[in-house]
């Protein structure tokens, strides 16, 4: 069987992946192939935004363990990726959040020059079709469909949340994006959501499939990057496990619709390889990205030679620097029926600094108007919840190979909680959204404490609490860091270290991940990698 040969390789079609396969096959004189492990069958529940819950642990969902967390007290903790054309872009919770200016000005001082607010704000803008202009920066005409949570008849608990806020003293604000003398986010108010017409805007939606026409792209499924291939010191191309689906299933038998482009067959079960005639770009999130560099001989030489595996590039920050957001969830029940859920659950959020002084907010407070935990929600189904969440965590961890088997998962060590500030933060979060349930605001709806309960009092009882029930905030970033410095994985064009024709453009390139829910980072990032593919550095 040839080799088949195409202009661009993408590794993964999640929220960077379809970003840049919408936006490199937008020139007809190039071809663009897209390796996408996940099946081509996108359950119902990706277009409803109130029913992302329901994909957690599903066909969709990579389902990733950690290993045990010593800052949890060794537990396990469950981190869901997506697995499906769209990725991790059909899980998310649909909040369209920026970050705070002094996010990317840190990624510039971290030596990712030209990544500052001010060189990322036209690319954030360019991705946004946003229904209301809060500001001069607002984007209208992108491709992301973004509306006003507080505009579509939002629960009216949510309300009764920004009040309580604003009577604790934080100011309310138009927009998380844009408003505020502090450089966006510090305040409360509705969140901009990327839902339109009662459906998830995400890139499937925006960016992938409206693509998929063109003869120029072709999207793979059930196609699983196993390593990446070398001349010398120069990406050639992709070696992928072509998997066999279930032989019981067929389309009919799955929920929901397929996406496929428009003009290619299935690929044969199997062993392929696939070379790329300019570049391969490697968008495979936080968790496989590095996963596949170390696989290819990318890495630390002691970690590869300990699988087996030789090395191509001496790269030692493959896998560091992982981290993620962490949150943990409090739970009232309140005194009224609850209207029926709508929108993306949670539509409103306050976002502050834990102590004077910090130039961003390293806490947010999200609120949703269902049971966080839904076992005690069975007992309790008219209970909202605060997840009060740490976005600044310095707690750092890593991603590293369990065996050379590539179709193994990785291990996972977010480190959630390892830096005793992080729990700190944790326990003040806590005790905010009990000042929160304790409003005059919100004394209309409050009825009693689930969880913790009022037995956990005390400082040691909360960290105790915390360390028990924190959560992965689904925000895993940082594992291929953009830099200059000897740790760095990608240069700030985003090429890997050491060898040609491959880049990576996902999360993992984030020196930090932002103080906010990152799906519109991720976005941002692969906006602008486009204009590096396709601009003066093609071929580089």
């Amino acid at each position: 069987m040839a080799t088949e040969q195409y202009d661009y390789v993408i590794v993964g079609s999640g929220t960077a992946g379809s970003v840049l396969a919408n936006r490199l096959s937008a020139d007809p004189d190039v071809s663009v192939l897209v390796l996408e492990a996940g099946g081509s069958r996108i359950p119902p529940e990706v277009d409803d935004p109130s029913s992302w819950y329901k994909l957690l642990g599903g066909p969709v969902d990579w389902g990733y363990t950690s290993v045990p967390q010593p800052g949890l007290g060794g537990r396990r903790t469950y981190e869901p990726r997506g697995k499906a054309p769209g990725g991790s872009s059909n899980l998310y919770i649909m909040m369209h959040i920026r970050g705070h200016a002094s996010d990317f000005d840190n990624w510039a001082y971290q030596g990712a020059a030209g990544w500052a607010y001010e060189d990322v704000l036209p690319y954030f803008a360019r991705l946004e079709g946003q229904e209301d202009v809060t500001a001069a920066t607002t984007g209208t005409d992108g491709p992301q469909r973004i509306t006003n949570a507080g505009l579509h008849g939002p629960n009216p608990v949510s309300r009764a949340f920004i009040d309580a806020a604003v009577e604790l003293g934080h100011r309310e604000i138009a927009d998380f994006n844009t408003d505020g003398p502090r450089r966006g986010l510090f305040g409360t108010g509705w969140h901009h959501i990327d839902v339109a017409d009662g459906r998830r805007q995400g890139v499937l939606a925006a960016y992938l499939e409206p693509a998929l026409t063109r003869p120029n792209l072709t999207l793979r499924t059930g196609a699983q990057s196993t390593r990446l291939l070398f001349d010398g010191d120069t990406c050639t191309g992709v070696e992928y496990a072509q998997l066999r689906a279930p032989a019981t299933l067929s389309d009919s038998d799955v929920p929901g619709r397929t996406v496929r482009d428009a003009h290619s067959g299935a690929s044969t079960p199997g062993t392929h390889t696939v070379r790329a005639r300019r570049e391969v770009i490697v968008a495979a999130g936080a968790i496989e990205s590095p996963k596949l560099l170390l696989l290819s001989g990318i890495g630390h030489p002691d970690a590869l030679r300990e699988h087996g595996i030789e090395v191509t590039a001496a790269v030692p920050g493959v896998g560091e620097n992982f981290h993620n957001h962490v949150l943990a969830g409090l739970m009232a029940e309140v005194t009224q029926e609850l209207p029926a859920p709508a929108q993306n659950l949670s539509e409103s959020a306050l976002f502050l600094s834990s102590r004077p002084g910090l130039p961003a907010p390293d806490l947010q407070i999200a609120f949703v108007h269902v049971p966080f935990d839904v076992i005690v929600g069975q007992d309790h189904p008219n209970t909202v919840s605060i997840l009060p969440g740490v976005v600044r965590p310095v707690s750092r961890g890593w991603i590293r190979l369990a065996s050379a088997d590539p179709l193994a998962h990785p291990l996972i060590h977010p480190n959630y909680l390892g830096d005793r500030w992080d729990l700190e933060r944790m326990v003040q979060g806590v005790k905010l959204a009990r000042e929160i349930f304790a409003t005059s605001a919100f004394s209309p709806w409050y009825k009693q404490e689930l969880q913790p309960g009022p037995g956990t009092v005390s400082d040691e009882e909360l960290r105790t609490w915390v360390r028990q029930k924190s959560e992965s905030y689904h925000h895993q970033a940082g594992s291929c860091r953009m830099g200059i410095d000897d740790l760095s994985v990608v240069d700030p064009e985003l090429r890997v270290h050491g060898v040609r024709n491959l880049r990576v453009v996902d999360a993992s390139v984030m020196p930090a991940v932002p103080s906010g829910n990152c799906h519109t980072a991720i976005a941002m990032i692969a906006e602008r990698a486009a204009d590096f593919i396709g601009g003066p550095n093609r071929g580089a």
